[in-house]
């Protein structure tokens, strides 16, 4: 191997270079995506042959097909004929199509129209998931409603898994493409997942929120808007917590009030559990904001925990309100916003007396 240079060993060093790949080094760590591998659950250890690669793939393009309709899809001969097998089969033959469908999508990932194929393949596994139910308590040496729920628990925590491996995989590719076609890219994603109803819970956007710290500085708003947007098109609880947390991680400091003020917004409808987790989630990233922003903010939190205005339908304990409101406190205090700190103690100190009160009752 030959020496390097003088202009090589000692020359300009691109600064700009070296942030963006600790950005996606950063980014990806977090959003862990392993390589495509078959299951260890034995199933599939059978005397037949695997599906053949060039099957799946066919079967991938045909699914990836944005000429048929979504909606028109479903009633075509191919559709039929892959909902006999995985509906028919013996599960042994069904649950290794199943499985190569998924792990021929995170593979393929320069597949055209990957998305489209997203979708139908997320349908599918949502599909299968009751035989995978069934397969489950049948290995089971009780067949009470106990070991029923059992089995149906690890049928969605399969599905989950599976969904959130072609979530991760596809982050990992949209990563490695030119930064001005990212975000159309993960839009894209975001889109699709919105589509097929992949979002039972709050936990599963929190990797398309972490994936925006490497978009461009003017993408991240309108990236964590839309991410809160799609929230709101599903019924998730819990999960809040990290989901806030992530969304103001990646957003520019500028932006941090208006997404998190779009997070608590009445429109969300978050139960009260998962309203105390974001206020909490948002009270740590306050340092993060200008003045102007934490401050207004901070005062909007507060009629949030009394259950003032559009926020009446929340039903914090007192001592639920109370930890808030400290934790607040804590907060503007740390900001130095002390007359904004004043007024939550005498708030504080209200709701204390209320509690007493409702205890001594």
């Amino acid at each position: 191997m030959g020496k390097r240079d003088a202009s090589t060993a000692f020359g300009s060093f691109d600064e700009s270079l070296h942030l963006s790949r600790w950005k996606r080094l950063a980014a990806l760590h977090e959003i862990p995506a392993l390589e495509p591998k078959p299951s260890t659950s034995g199933v599939s250890y059978r005397a037949s042959p695997p599906v053949p690669d060039h099957v799946l793939r066919k079967a991938l393009l045909i699914l990836g097909d944005p000429a048929a309709q979504t909606s028109d899809w479903f009633a075509t001969l191919e559709s039929l004929a892959l909902e006999a097998v995985l509906d028919k089969s013996p599960y042994a033959d069904a649950h290794q199509l199943m499985e190569g469908l998924l792990r021929r999508l995170e593979a393929e990932q320069s597949q055209e129209s990957w998305t489209t194929a997203f979708e139908r393949v997320v349908a599918l596994t949502y599909r299968f998931e009751d035989r995978t139910a069934i397969a489950a308590r049948a290995m089971l040496l009780t067949f009470d409603k106990l070991s029923g729920d059992g089995a149906q628990a690890l049928a969605q925590t399969s599905t989950s898994a599976s969904i959130e491996r072609l979530i991760a995989h596809r982050l990992h590719a949209i990563a490695d493409v030119p930064p001005n076609t990212r975000a159309a890219a993960w839009s894209d994603l975001l889109a699709a997942v919105e589509r097929s109803k992949a979002c039972p819970r709050a936990q599963r956007l929190v990797p398309m929120a972490r994936f925006i710290r490497l978009l461009t500085e003017a993408e991240q708003r309108p990236a964590a808007l839309a991410v809160v947007s799609a929230s709101r098109n599903f019924v998730i609880n819990g999960g809040w917590r990290d989901l806030t947390d992530a969304l103001l991680k990646s957003a520019p400091g500028s932006a941090m009030a208006a997404v998190a003020r779009a997070i608590v917004h009445p429109d969300q409808q978050l139960h009260s559990a998962d309203m105390y987790d974001t206020i909490e989630a948002i009270s740590d990233r306050v340092d993060g904001m200008p003045e102007h922003d934490a401050r207004a903010l901070l005062e909007h939190l507060i009629d949030i925990v009394m259950a003032r205005a559009d926020f009446a339908y929340l039903t914090f304990s007192p001592d639920e309100s109370a930890q808030l409101l400290d934790g607040l406190r804590s907060t503007c205090r740390r900001r130095g916003f002390d007359d904004l700190a004043g007024t939550m103690a005498e708030t504080l100190a209200e709701v204390m007396d209320e509690y007493k009160t409702t205890m001594m009752d």
